[in-house]
C-alpha cells in the first residue's frame, strides 16, 4: 500500500515544535516489554511534559517487531520504538497533525515492512535450517550454553535448530534479556 509522504511529518519535525512551543517542557518513555497480544513485539508509552509539573502530559503508545525486519530496524528496535511513542505523545497535544496523526517515520516504516520478509511466527513448523545470521544472533545472546540446551529440552527440539525454531529462541532470549532489565 502506498501513501503521499508528503501528507505527514516527521518525528523530528514535531520534536522541533514541541520544545519550539514549550521551552521548558520534557519527553520521556518508558518500554513495557513483550505485546501480551503478539509477542513477536514489543512496546512501549511516551509522555510528552510541557512544563517539569504538567500533571496532564501528551501520551503516546507504539509498538515494533521485536526482531528489526529491515536494515534500519534491525539492532534498533527500542531507539525506533522511543521516537514512535514520542511523535505520537506530541501529536496527543495537537502539534504536528495537520493532515494525520501518524507521523512520516511510522508509514515509511509501514511500507518497508510491507516489503520486508515476515518472521516466522511461533508455531509455524518449517524444515528449513536455521540460517547462519541466526545462529550468529544466538550465539552472541545466549546466557549460556546449558540455557540454550535446557530452551531445547523444554521445547523437545533434538538436533539442530530449523528456521522457526530458531526464530522463537531468538525471541525468547529478547523476552529474557528486556526481563532482566526491568527487574
Amino acid at each position: 500500500m502506498s501513501f503521499n509522504l508528503n501528507d505527514y511529518i516527521d518525528v523530528k519535525s514535531r520534536v522541533a515544535l514541541f520544545y519550539a512551543k514549550y521551552p521548558e517542557g520534557s519527553l520521556s518513555f518508558t518500554f513495557k516489554g513483550v505485546c501480551p497480544h503478539d509477542d513477536n513485539f514489543v512496546w512501549g508509552v511516551a509522555y510528552a511534559h510541557r512544563t517539569p509539573d504538567d500533571l496532564a502530559p501528551g501520551v503516546g503508545t507504539a509498538q515494533e517487531a521485536a526482531i528489526g525486519r529491515t536494515n534500519f530496524t534491525k539492532g534498533s528496535v527500542i531507539q525506533n520504538l522511543e521516537s514512535s511513542c514520542w511523535g505520537r505523545a506530541i501529536a496527543s497535544l495537537g502539534l504536528g497533525i495537520d493532515t494525520a496523526v501518524a507521523s512520516r517515520d511510522e508509514v515509511e516504516a509501514a511500507q518497508s515492512q510491507d516489503e520486508a520478509p515476515k518472521p516466522v511466527h511461533k508455531g509455524m513448523v518449517t524444515s528449513a535450517a536455521a540460517s547462519e545470521k541466526q545462529l550468529e544472533t544466538i550465539t552472541k545472546m545466549m546466557p549460556s550454553a546449558a540455557w540454550v540446551a535446557d530452551w531445547k529440552t523444554d521445547h523437545g527440539i533434538t538436533g539442530k535448530l530449523n528456521k522457526g525454531e530458531a526464530s522463537d529462541l531468538i525471541a525468547d532470549l529478547i523476552n529474557l534479556k528486556m526481563g532482566n532489565k526491568n527487574d
